[in-house]
């Protein structure tokens, strides 16, 4: 049976992780154009574990899941903390 310490550590990891991501997505997108104002509605962020990488994924949620639209996806290592940030479904910024 896990350690009443063991069962808090997870969420409050999970949640710096998470932090990490929204950081970084946030600064990879100012290079983007913003999103559409349709699409706050069904902004939604998932989560995904991958070995020793937590993938957060901020999609526009569909009827259909086929039909979600991806615009970024955020993979963060626990133990190194490094994060990597692809950018989908979104236009550059133009620069002037």
């Amino acid at each position: 049976m896990p350690s009443a310490d063991s069962t808090c550590a997870a969420p409050k990891e999970l949640d710096e992780l998470k932090e990490l991501a929204r950081v970084a997505t946030r600064q990879a997108l100012e290079e983007y154009e913003p999103n559409p104002k349709e699409w706050e509605v069904n902004l939604t962020l998932g989560t995904f574990f991958d070995g020793d990488d937590r993938i957060f994924e901020l999609y526009i949620a569909a009827d259909k899941p086929k039909d979600a639209i991806v615009i970024s996806s955020a993979r963060v290592n626990r133990k190194s903390r490094s994060v990597q940030v692809v950018i989908t479904n979104l236009k550059k910024r133009v620069a002037l």
